[in-house]
């Protein structure tokens, strides 16, 4: 009886059939059977629906009211006893940042929802604050520890950053080891969403441990990382990329490092819940997390 009163509870917050079998990426025909099934169990009509009204009964917001907030509980209660996977179901919306899963999860994906074929996922791919409630977003992967954020967060992923360019761009304007030399050089800066620009970093030598503060005389800031790999292709321009999403690059020669006696640091990547105990959040959750360990 859990899967019936998870379908109810999900009727009755959408006020609608159609819109809760569109929620739940499944069939309009099988949620009102499963509705039928819960009152002829329970002896009592729960939604009093015509043509073009639907409503409550007494006891039907009874009910509701007992039930509600305990959606994610009761689906987690049917996954705990049937430990069934086909149990993961609806519809996921999870926020990742643009450049973190480019080669070590977004070509995953398919084989996740492979395994689990009742599971519809919207991923934004976005890289600004967020409110998992406010947004209606289930699971959020973000770049720094969230402020304010009710839910729990993880640290899951500490990224190494590096410096590269093309070979063609060593043989038209030298190879930059110092970085005193680099006003010599076309870099490509960090361009916030918000419109902040990022033109200034610390370097650590990896020999001394020295810091080096450098400014960037830039010419091009961008707030994609994606368009910096083609802007990097081009030959004219170094810029600075997770280590995971050039390292095959970096073996193959396509790419090479700059500044290579010195580290730009790593950054942490957080995930988020909007609640802690939904089947299907947790199992993407877990995905992300096996791509994360497991880049190559």
């Amino acid at each position: 009886m859990y899967d019936d009163l998870f379908l109810f509870i999900k009727v009755a917050q959408f006020g609608s059939f159609t819109k809760a079998a569109k929620e739940l990426g499944i069939y309009q025909s099988t949620i009102s059977r499963r509705i039928l099934s819960l009152e002829e169990s329970l002896g009592s009509k729960l939604i009093i629906r015509t043509a073009n009204h639907f409503e409550l009964s007494k006891q039907g917001q009874q009910l509701y009211q007992n039930l509600m907030g305990q959606e994610s509980l009761i689906q987690s209660k049917i996954f705990s006893a049937l430990k069934n996977e086909d149990l993961i179901f609806g519809e996921i919306r999870v926020m990742l940042p643009h450049a973190l899963p480019l080669h070590i999860i977004t070509p995953k994906i398919p084989e996740f929802l492979a395994k689990h074929p009742h599971l519809k996922a919207r991923i934004y791919y976005q890289n600004h604050e967020i409110n998992l409630q406010k947004d209606y977003i289930d699971l959020a992967v973000v770049y720094g520890l969230p402020e304010q954020q009710a839910q729990r967060v993880k640290l899951i992923h500490r990224a190494e950053l590096v410096a590269v360019c093309t070979p063609e761009y060593i043989e038209q304007y030298g190879y930059l080891t110092n970085p005193e030399d680099i006003d010599q050089h076309q870099i490509i800066v960090v361009l916030r969403d918000h419109g902040e620009i990022i033109s200034r970093a610390n370097v650590i030598n990896n020999k001394t441990q020295q810091i080096t503060t450098i400014n960037v005389n830039y010419t091009l800031a961008t707030n994609n990382f994606v368009h910096n790999l083609e802007l990097v292709d081009t030959g004219k321009f170094i810029a600075v990329f997770y280590a995971s999403t050039v390292s095959s690059a970096l073996k193959s020669g396509k790419y090479v490092r700059v500044l290579p006696d010195y580290s730009f640091g790593k950054l942490d990547f957080y995930m988020l819940k909007r609640v802690p105990d939904d089947p299907k959040i947790n199992a993407f959750a877990n995905f992300i997390e096996e791509c994360l360990a497991t880049p190559s």
